[in-house]
């Protein structure tokens, strides 16, 4: 006879086992703090992963352009961009880059253009369809042209582009090439009523991620005309939930990854949008309509509530949301919320630092997800990056708006040509 059992029971085991989880993973490890930063192996790891992946990483290779952005987004991080990738190397990324840009057909007149390849124009992965041409073959090579013979199935994708343009700024090109008016042409076909984006106009999927790609991008090209500001900030008020953190889209669990994704677009909007709806008081003899136009600026419903909410994601490390275990990556997902809210001080950094510690790779460098996990790509960048938000030595410090260092912000601000002589 089997023995019966009290499904309450097995519910309170399960809760037990998740909360003894988490507080196993609060436990710091007490020499991880005393860890060496195993720099020169961290650069290796992405060298080698410049080179070649691994075959798990098939499935991702039309993401190619975001895992080299990785890649030499951590290599710039630890100071070695120009020692480790020769310019002839970074030459040839750059026309790699621009080979993935979708651009206008210019036999296609006017009308076409702003209805039917509306969403097309950026820059995607490599098998588009579209017929490769070497800049060899023309003078100021721009891309792929995208005219009677592109279907839906050639689109740019939104995060792609923006990752496209981050690793032109990291090579050192001056963005002369870029199409930025079909880029923005493609933001406004891409937003939608809600305020929020889709990637491609072949995917419904809308959620803040491609929020904060399109403002990345409009910032990076100093241009907002492809951003419809009020939507965007009505959306991402609407998606602050009862926790004060931030979800994907309405209605959905606060998430570390949204939250900055929202407070950085936030932070590259600038001025008013950093304002908090709950502590605007009106001014005397201010009228009610303008008081209420004034608040509609503000990003933020309770912008206390989410910097409390960030900083009850730290344990040793960061959790992504409530009752989680901590992953590497939210160093930089929650600690650049922290960092923009200018909260960084609130951070246990020994505690943090620890946890980081303990997910590199000893023997051949990277980060991995969970104590123990082998390193990836996405993950051995954000904890480079989180390391660099508390200062580590050997580390440049970085920009935590764009996700690149301080030396590329620079850049893009003196020497491409969308900011150089603004």
């Amino acid at each position: 006879m089997l023995d019966s059992q009290d499904p309450n029971s097995s519910v309170a085991s399960t809760e037990a086992d998740i909360t003894d989880t988490i507080a196993a993973a609060a436990q710091p490890d007490q020499w991880a703090s005393q860890k060496k930063f195993e720099r020169e192996k961290h650069i290796n790891y992405f060298k080698r992963s410049l080179q070649m992946l691994p075959g798990v990483y098939t499935s991702m290779d039309t993401h190619r352009m975001t895992l080299g952005m990785f890649a030499l987004g951590g290599l710039e991080l630890l100071g070695v961009l120009e020692e480790t990738v020769s310019e002839a190397n970074r030459q040839a990324w750059i026309e790699w880059i621009y080979s993935q840009q979708r651009i206008p057909d210019p036999l296609v007149g006017e009308d076409e253009l702003s209805d039917k390849n509306a969403g097309l124009y950026g820059f995607g992965g490599p098998f588009s369809g579209l017929p490769f041409q070497d800049q060899s073959v023309a003078e100021g090579y721009q891309g792929c042209e995208c005219g009677a013979r592109s279907t839906v199935y050639d689109t740019a994708h939104i995060t792609m582009t923006y990752t496209a343009l981050l690793m032109l700024v990291l090579l050192g090109d001056d963005l002369s090439r870029v199409a930025k008016e079909p880029i923005l042409r493609s933001l406004r076909k891409l937003q939608q009523p809600n305020g929020c984006f889709v990637p491609c106009i072949t995917d419904p999927e809308s959620d803040m991620r491609f929020l904060y790609c399109a403002a990345a991008i409009s910032h990076i090209l100093n241009d907002w005309s492809g951003f419809n500001r009020q939507t965007a900030l009505q959306f991402i008020r609407g998606s602050q939930t009862y926790e004060h953190g931030i979800s994907q889209s309405m209605y959905q669990e606060a998430h570390g990854g949204p939250t900055y994704c929202a407070v950085a677009t936030l932070g590259l909007l600038g001025g008013e949008a950093l304002g908090d709806q709950k502590t605007m008081i009106r001014n005397e003899g201010e009228a009610e309509d303008a008081f209420e136009e004034r608040k509609s600026q503000a990003g933020f419903v309770d912008k206390e509530g989410t910097r409390r909410w960030c900083l009850l994601r730290q344990l040793t490390g960061f959790q992504g949301r409530t009752n989680k275990v901590v992953d590497t990556c939210y160093s930089f997902w929650v600690g650049g919320t922290l960092a923009t809210l200018g909260s960084m001080d609130l951070v246990n950094y020994e505690c943090n630092r620890s946890f980081l510690m303990d997910t590199q790779h000893e023997s051949f460098g990277g980060f991995g997800k969970w104590i123990d996990a082998y390193p990836d790509v996405l993950h051995s960048y954000m904890g480079i990056a989180g390391l660099s938000l508390m200062g580590e030595p050997g580390i440049r410090p970085m920009d935590p708006l764009l996700n690149i260092s301080k030396r590329m912000q620079e850049r893009l601000y003196t020497q491409s040509v969308f900011w150089r002589s603004s």
